[in-house]
C-alpha cells in the first residue's frame, strides 16, 4: 500500500521542528517505502476480540460439562463402589 503525501509540506514541518532538510528527506523516503498492507485495522481487532469472547464462552461451557460429568462419575463410583 503506497501512501501519497505532500512531501514538501512534510519536509517543511520536520525542518520547522528541528530536523535538518537532509534528515527530513530521508525520513520521508523511508516512510514512503513502508508496507502498511499487513497492519491490522480497528475493525480487525474488534472482530478478533469478538471471536475470542465466543471461544472463551465455548471453553467455559465445555469445562463446566466436563466437571459435571466428572462429578457424576465420582458419585456413581461412590454409590456403586
Amino acid at each position: 500500500m503506497t501512501v501519497i503525501a505532500d512531501t514538501h509540506r512534510l519536509i517543511s514541518q520536520l525542518t520547522q521542528r528541528g530536523f535538518t532538510e537532509q534528515q527530513a528527506e530521508v525520513m520521508i523516503e523511508v516512510a514512503q517505502e513502508l508496507d502498511l498492507s499487513e497492519l491490522a485495522t480497528r475493525r480487525d481487532i474488534t472482530d478478533l476480540q469478538h471471536q475470542l469472547e465466543k471461544l472463551e464462552l465455548r471453553l467455559t461451557i465445555n469445562l463446566g460439562s466436563l466437571m459435571a460429568a466428572g462429578i457424576g462419575v465420582l458419585a456413581l463410583l461412590k454409590y456403586f463402589g
